[in-house]
């Protein structure tokens, strides 16, 4: 097992103002971030994931227990002391002045300035590397403020590769960007704790992307926390016992949430028959199927073995046009693929019965 950077003990996080009694937010007893490993806390809005993460980086003191790095006792260490541990990125950092993105990667290395607040040549090199390892390097003369979102993310990540620290934190850092880049984020974090050998914990909402990537999920529910690797996660039932909805449902065998339909409609069953392999269009039937199944569950229609509407995808004679035939009360239907809406002819001899 790797090894243990990160430790608390009998951690309780929460607020204390003067003359108030304390906000308890969350109980989580003992923890553990370890080297090389990718963990990504997940929850649903209000639940404590921003809190728990200021407490395990010194921001906010814990209301009971201590967070340990490398066994030093957090709360004790000043914010120098901490910033050669820990190392910090937020979804949208707003960096003023203007600097360039080597510039900003360099500030990186201020905890390790020496006594005349002057950085050495190792440090430079340092940020150039750390701009490499993100595939950014080519970005070092721009200005920070003239990246799109996705580009200022990764100098941001770069500069917490400078900073040298075994945590890296991040909150949220996708939370701008578009799904190439979230993509990108996640895969690059990836990488960086595998190779550099750093405990990374990453608050976010993309719970699908994180069960690909994870190595371990920290899920936070009431005011506690579960913590397990992906596979074992789906497989007890807990995402949908935690994020499921009336009008959402997580399917633990796809992997992804569905819509859930306010109310039940009819029943259906839908196959594809033989011919339908040897189509030439420009189409993959069969995801085509699929697709129109998704979305007929989402309306509220059910699958049944013995549905009110049965409904096979094939060719129609030597034309080659894939068509819906529908049996629904005795009588079939046929539809153009390419010309109708499924669901709303279905809907409409539905309603006509």
């Amino acid at each position: 097992m790797n090894e243990s950077v990160l430790s608390t003990r009998n951690l309780i996080t929460g607020y204390q103002d003067k003359g108030v009694p304390p906000k308890v937010v969350g109980k989580y007893g003992e923890l553990h971030l370890r080297r090389g490993e990718f963990n990504v806390l997940i929850g649903v809005n209000g639940v404590g994931k921003s809190t728990l993460l200021k407490t395990l980086s010194g921001e906010i003191a814990p209301l009971e227990g201590e967070v340990s790095i490398n066994n030093k006792i957090l709360n004790a260490l000043n914010n120098t002391q901490r910033s050669l541990l820990i190392s910090f990125v937020f979804s949208n950092t707003n960096i003023v002045g203007k600097l360039t993105a080597f510039e900003t990667v360099l500030m990186g290395r201020y905890p390790y300035v020496n006594w005349w607040g002057k950085l050495k040549q190792d440090d430079h090199e340092i940020a150039l590397s750390a701009l490499k390892d993100v595939g950014a390097d080519h970005l070092k003369d721009r200005y920070i403020n003239t990246l799109s979102d996705g580009e200022r993310q990764k100098v941001m990540i770069a500069r917490a590769i400078a900073q040298n620290t075994d945590v890296i934190f991040l909150d949220e850092p996708s939370a701008h960007l578009d799904l190439i880049n979230r993509i990108e984020i996640f895969q690059l974090l990836k990488s960086i704790a595998r190779k550099k050998q750093k405990a990374i914990l990453l608050s976010t909402h993309e719970i699908e992307m994180s069960l690909q990537v994870a190595d371990n999920l920290w899920i936070l529910y009431g005011n506690e926390v579960k913590i397990g690797s992906p596979s074992a996660i789906v497989s007890s039932d807990f995402i949908n016992q935690t994020f499921s909805s009336p009008s959402i449902a997580f399917n633990a065998k796809s992997g992804v949430f569905n819509f859930c339909a306010p109310e039940s409609l009819f029943s259906f069953k839908i196959s594809f028959s033989e011919e339908v392999q040897h189509y030439k269009g420009a189409i993959d039937p069969i995801v085509y199927l699929e697709w129109e199944c998704k979305k007929l569950i989402s309306e509220g229609a059910y699958q049944d073995e013995n549905p009110q509407f049965s409904i096979c995808l094939t060719l129609l004679g030597d034309e080659g046009a894939l068509v819906w035939e529908v049996k629904f009360d005795g009588r079939t239907y046929t539809y153009d693929l390419s010309k109708c809406n499924l669901f709303s002819e279905l809907l409409k001899l539905y309603q006509a019965e």
